[in-house]
C-alpha cells in the first residue's frame, strides 16, 4: 500500500514538472520567435484598436 502510494504521488509530480517543463518552453520559443519577427505580437489586452480610418471616415 505505500509502495503504490508513493508511486502515485512520484507519478503526479513527474506528469506535473512535465507539463510545466513543456509549457516554459513554448513560451520561450515564442518570445524568441517574436523578437525575431517570425510571429506577431498580440493586439492590446485592453480591447482598443487604432481603426483611426474608421473613426474619421464619417466625418
Amino acid at each position: 500500500m505505500e509502495t503504490a502510494l508513493v508511486l502515485g504521488i512520484g507519478g503526479a509530480v513527474l506528469l506535473f514538472l512535465a507539463v510545466f517543463t513543456t509549457i516554459v518552453l513554448l513560451g520561450r520559443r515564442a518570445r524568441r520567435g517574436r523578437r525575431e519577427g517570425r510571429y506577431q505580437y498580440r493586439a492590446k489586452p485592453n480591447g482598443t484598436y487604432d481603426n483611426s480610418s474608421a473613426s474619421s471616415s464619417g466625418m
